[in-house]
């Protein structure tokens, strides 16, 4: 009996081994066969953070500060809630654990590439999935980087989702379109998601416009508009870094239900392109 149970235990335990090594290469497929797709559309790739090790990368990420703001009012430097494991990214936001040293009801786990990795006229493609509950609003955004008022310097939101939509939002934020500046241009789109698995988000940024995709499928386009109006399109003056950000709360995505915590936003990758020039 003592043998039949080692041998089952074994069998077991090869099993699992076989079904993570599936995995893996099922993964690593995946990410071969997507940058193949955008280097074959005439995109070099120019910095790329897989989460392949065991710990966040320093140099090119630092944890996103608490403040005011919807979406860092529950930010938290708490190790448990921003951690690479099996191949992600993993970001958390849970009610407050006993003993933790936070004002705050709610923690929420963010990192920043500012003054670490930016772009300038490019694209970014990131792979993610989220979790789905009341009050979690799992952000990919870009924000410039350099100091300066918002948002003179634009903002450009990839992804936001909001609790148990299934689609995913794309925005646009520049002075022009805060002010409803004539003539007004449409800001906003979304696009269908499969809410329950990964979804590859991206942005193309260029002199002439921002187009959005949501697993290579284009959703929209936000215009350049000419002649020239004054704050419209602040996009190509400068480089813009990227924030991956589990958010809990505020006046968009509406209250938190506790009992739906905790919730988990997923990156498989973050990948930055440019034009091959001919």
């Amino acid at each position: 009996m003592k043998h039949n149970l080692l041998a089952l235990t074994a069998l077991l335990c090869l099993c699992a081994q076989t079904v993570v090594s599936l995995h893996a290469q099922t993964t690593k497929s995946l990410h071969i066969d997507d940058d193949r797709r955008a280097r074959s559309k005439g995109w070099r790739l120019v910095w790329a953070d897989e989460f392949d090790g065991p710990t966040i990368d320093a140099s090119s990420w630092s944890r996103c500060p608490v403040g005011n703001a919807d979406w860092m009012r529950h930010m938290s430097p708490l190790d448990s809630l921003c951690r690479v494991e099996n191949g992600t990214l993993r970001l958390y936001g849970v009610c407050r654990p006993d003993g933790a040293d936070a004002p705050r009801p709610y923690l929420t786990g963010g990192v920043q590439s500012k003054g670490k990795r930016s772009i300038r006229l490019g694209r970014v493609d990131v792979r993610a999935r989220f979790d789905c509950a009341q009050g979690f609003w799992p952000a990919i955004w870009l924000m410039p980087d350099r100091d300066m008022p918002w948002p003179s310097g634009g903002e450009i939101d990839i992804m936001e989702h909001l609790n148990h939509d299934t689609i995913a939002y794309q925005t646009v934020h520049s002075p022009h379109t805060l002010e409803h500046r004539e003539p007004e241009v449409r800001n906003s789109s979304s696009g269908g998601i499969d809410s329950n698995g990964f979804n590859v988000y991206s942005a193309v940024v260029t002199q002439y416009g921002i187009e959005f995709y949501i697993n290579g499928r284009h959703t929209y386009t936000y215009p350049r508009l000419y002649p020239e109006r004054e704050d419209q399109y602040p996009f190509a003056d400068h480089p813009f870094y990227v924030i991956l950000s589990a958010q809990l709360g505020g006046s968009w995505v509406g209250e938190i239900d506790p009992s739906q915590l905790p919730v988990k936003m997923e990156i498989d990758y973050v990948r930055f392109y440019e034009k091959r020039r001919r």
